[in-house]
């Protein structure tokens, strides 16, 4: 039986992986479908029942690390640092949706 401890030892090795250090440092998310993008800008909108939609505007740096294709629709979660210049994407996820696309 020592092959399943082995097995064991090796899924919590590797379920403790490299990315947090990767991970750029945001303070704060955002999350909902892009309504506008450009090279430099993207624009989200966030609809919270019984609220307005809120949308809000993030700049894209060179150093931001956008995970996915980023175009109008899409849903996304967006990492941000908010500075002097405005809300700064240091992260954007493109999230895909869970359940495959029911065609009839």
């Amino acid at each position: 039986m020592g092959v399943g401890a082995q097995e064991n030892a090796s899924l919590e090795k590797s379920s403790h992986g490299d990315d947090a250090k990767s991970e750029p440092k945001y303070d704060e998310t955002f999350s909902g479908p892009i309504v506008e993008v450009t090279a430099t800008k993207i624009t989200v909108s966030r609809s919270i029942l019984g609220k307005p939609a809120e949308k809000r505007s993030f700049w894209i740096k060179p150093d931001t690390r956008i995970e996915g294709k980023l175009r109008v629709r899409v849903k996304v979660t967006v990492g941000y640092v908010t500075t002097d210049d405005g809300d700064v994407a240091r992260l954007v996820v493109v999230r895909t949706s869970q359940k495959p696309a029911d065609k009839k």
